[in-house]
């Protein structure tokens, strides 16, 4: 069943997002957006018009209606969830990651479950964004996405793991932001300067049996005055992030700046990702995405763009660094 499309914000965003997911997944056959109670809200189907079109979603509101109690039941009081459920010939994946929306996908049985997840995980928390009002969500999948989708299948190790990710970058660029958005899901426009290192911890439940915990190390931007202290933070550092704004002119250049820094301290290689921040601004951006990825690609980094504001992209860029750690043990 469909709901009155007059109502919905963006759904020209919410179909650009879901065109960009059937093309980037090749096992995908169709994908629906629906509220909490089965109505569907957008769609994308790769049989355009036609039958073969018509009986592909078809089967989509059949399994929702088929499931939609079940999912009540069973993720009421959940807000985020992901489930595959294998049906004949076809799996039926569904996720949700806020209180808005489930993606419902139909796919091929040889599609990956790893790929499922991720892109499902992805697209649900950008579908997310739009409806609740942001109208300047980026649709474009990140390089991150497809790298952790084609990870390799079978189950994580089990247990708790403890990861130290240091974050670096100059002052005011959102480093503290981004980790209150990462550990609270929560944005506070006043700024004070960290002053030498800021720790916090979160735990991240990657499957029913594993778990990393971050230790979370904000260093103070002041990359002179803090020089002679910063080697001891940086020691034992199982990945690293390197902040910049946007919005800054000549901000990129401070990248190459931080990593020689943290290469005195931490000789072994480690993960390292550009986080691209503020990108919510972007009548203000100065720094271009084909910027970072130039600069991204000489030092052999992964780079994400974000937006502690939104929140956009900031669980996926710790997301990254949890996955490329546990891939180690």
């Amino acid at each position: 069943m469909m709901i009155p499309m007059e109502n919905l914000p963006n759904l020209d965003l919410l179909q650009s997002l879901l065109t960009n997911y059937m093309f980037d997944i090749d096992g995908a056959v169709a994908v629906a957006i629906c509220d909490r109670d089965g109505f569907i809200i957008a769609s994308e189907s790769k049989e355009k018009g036609g039958k073969d079109s018509d009986s592909v979603m078809g089967a989509i509101s059949a399994f929702l209606d088929i499931y939609i109690d079940r999912i009540k039941s069973e993720f009421q009081t959940q807000s985020n969830f992901f489930n595959i459920t294998s049906m004949q010939d076809k799996k039926f994946a569904y996720c949700s990651m806020g209180p808005r929306s489930i993606l419902t996908t139909i796919a091929d049985p040889t599609t990956s479950d790893v790929e499922l997840r991720i892109y499902s995980e992805y697209i649900a928390g950008k579908i997310e964004l739009v409806l609740e009002g942001y109208d300047k969500v980026s649709t474009d999948i990140p390089e991150i996405i497809r790298v952790l989708s084609k990870r390799r299948e079978g189950k994580l190790p089990k247990g708790q793991f403890t990861s130290k990710l240091i974050l670096t970058g100059d002052f005011k660029v959102g480093k503290s932001s981004l980790i209150r958005r990462f550990i609270e899901n929560l944005f506070s426009d006043s700024y004070i300067s960290t002053i030498g290192v800021e720790i916090s911890k979160k735990t991240v439940i990657m499957d029913e049996d594993t778990e990393v915990n971050f230790v979370l190390w904000d260093i103070g931007g002041q990359i002179s005055s803090m020089a002679p202290y910063r080697h001891r933070f940086y020691e034992g550092a199982s990945a690293a992030f390197i902040v910049i704004d946007r919005t800054r002119p000549n901000n990129l250049e401070s990248v190459k700046t931080w990593y020689k820094d943290i290469k005195e301290s931490v000789p072994r290689n480690i993960p390292v990702v550009i986080v691209g921040n503020k990108s919510d601004l972007q009548e203000e951006l100065v720094v271009s995405e084909e910027e970072i990825k130039v600069v991204a690609k000489e030092l052999g980094f992964h780079y994400i763009l974000t937006s502690a504001l939104t929140g956009e992209n900031v669980n996926e860029a710790f997301l990254y660094i949890a996955y490329r750690f546990i891939e180690k043990m």
